[in-house]
C-alpha cells in the first residue's frame, strides 16, 4: 500500500481551494472548484480536455460524483440544489428548489456550536454536501451543513425517504459531509463532526459504524474493495467533536486506507507530503488516487494563517 506523488500533475499550480474530484469509467478526472467553468476534465496523464459548468452554481459548489450511468452529480452547497449533468457538461436534471429548507438552524446563535445544536432536521435541502448515484437510478444526498439528514431519491427524482437527525447517537449526524455508495449497495456517510463513518442499507438501516476516523470528509473505493478516506485536522480552534469533545491539541489530517470492514491498512503520505485540509478523493481503475484540498477555506474558518499550497494531487501505487 505504498504510493508516490506524480509531480506537477494537472498542468497548473492549483493553489486555490479544490472542493471536489471524481473519476469516470474511462479514467478521465473531473475536478470541481469555485468560479466560472467550475469543472475541469483531465485525461489520466493530466492533460486538460474540457471545462464546463458556467452559469449553474452558486459560489459554493461542494462535491462531485460520477456514476456508472455516465452522469455527473454535483451538490451545490450555497445554492441548496443538486445538479445532474452528462459528462460533456449538459444539464440533465435539477433536484431542489434553490430555497433552503427549514431545519431549525439558528444563524444568530452565540456560537457555531450552538447553531448546530439548534438543528432539528428538515426536508431537502439546506446546504447539501454530496450527491451519490445508487442502483436503479436512485440518488442519495448528504444534507449537510445546516441539516442532519441523508435523503434517498428515486430514478424519477421523487423523495423516497430521509433518515438521520441531530446529535451523536448512532444513526444521527453533525455535518454529514459526504455520502458514497459501494458496489454492494452500502451507503457510507462521513459524519464529520462526530469523527466517524456510518454505514447504512439503502433503506437507512444502520449496518456498521467506524469510530477510528478523524473528521472524515469523503470516501472512495478501489477495484480491490479498499476504502480511501480523507480526514481533516482537528484542533482547539475547530468545532468540537460532538462524540469525543473538544480537541486539546492540533491533530493532523491525512488520507487513510481501510479494508471493506474498516480495518486501517495504510496511509498516503510520507516525507514532503503534507495534507492541510483534505476534502475529496477519487480512485481510478489502475489504483491511482486523486486528492483535493481546501486549505484557504479551512484557514478562514479557524483563523489560522494561510500559506500557498497545491490543492490537487495525484498519487500512483508503487
Amino acid at each position: 500500500m505504498n504510493f508516490v506523488e506524480v509531480a506537477g500533475w494537472g498542468n497548473e499550480s492549483w493553489d486555490r481551494d479544490v472542493t471536489g474530484v471524481a473519476v469516470d469509467p474511462d479514467d478521465r478526472v473531473y475536478v470541481l472548484r469555485q468560479g466560472d467553468l467550475a469543472v475541469t476534465v483531465f485525461q489520466a496523464d493530466g492533460m486538460p480536455v474540457h471545462r464546463w459548468g458556467q452559469g449553474y452554481f452558486s459560489a459554493r459548489p461542494h462535491l462531485i460524483s460520477i456514476g456508472d450511468d455516465g452522469k455527473a452529480y454535483i451538490a451545490d452547497d450555497g445554492g441548496h440544489r443538486v445538479f445532474v449533468f452528462d459528462l460533456g457538461g449538459r444539464l440533465l436534471d435539477t433536484l431542489g428548489s434553490g430555497t433552503p429548507s427549514e431545519t431549525g438552524y439558528d444563524a444568530q446563535a452565540l456560537s457555531a456550536e450552538a447553531a448546530f445544536d439548534s438543528i432539528t432536521g428538515g426536508l431537502p435541502f439546506n446546504r447539501p454536501t454530496k450527491a451519490a448515484p445508487g442502483r436503479n437510478g436512485e440518488v442519495f444526498v448528504s444534507d449537510g451543513y445546516r441539516n442532519c439528514r441523508v435523503h434517498r431519491f428515486s430514478a424519477k427524482r421523487e423523495l423516497l425517504h430521509s433518515w438521520g437527525g441531530p446529535g451523536s447517537d448512532e444513526g444521527c449526524f453533525v455535518i454529514p459531509h459526504s455520502v458514497t455508495v459501494d458496489r454492494e449497495g452500502r451507503v457510507f456517510v462521513c459524519d464529520r463532526e462526530n469523527d466517524r463513518i456510518q454505514i447504512f442499507s439503502v433503506e437507512g438501516l444502520l449496518i456498521d459504524v467506524w469510530n477510528d476516523v478523524q473528521r472524515p470528509t469523503d470516501v472512495a473505493f478501489d477495484r480491490r474493495g479498499y476504502v480511501y478516506v480523507t480526514e481533516l485536522p482537528r484542533g482547539p480552534r475547530d468545532l468540537k467533536s460532538w462524540r469525543l469533545g473538544p480537541a486539546m491539541q492540533t491533530l493532523a489530517g491525512g488520507v487513510t486506507i481501510r479494508t471493506s470492514a474498516g480495518t486501517l491498512v495504510g496511509r498516503i503520505g510520507g516525507p514532503g507530503v503534507e495534507f492541510r485540509a483534505p476534502h475529496a478523493i477519487a480512485v481510478d481503475s489502475h489504483g491511482a488516487v486523486y486528492v483535493s484540498e481546501v486549505p484557504q477555506s479551512f484557514a478562514n474558518y479557524t483563523g489560522a494563517p494561510h500559506r500557498p499550497h497545491c490543492c490537487l494531487r495525484k498519487f500512483e501505487p508503487v
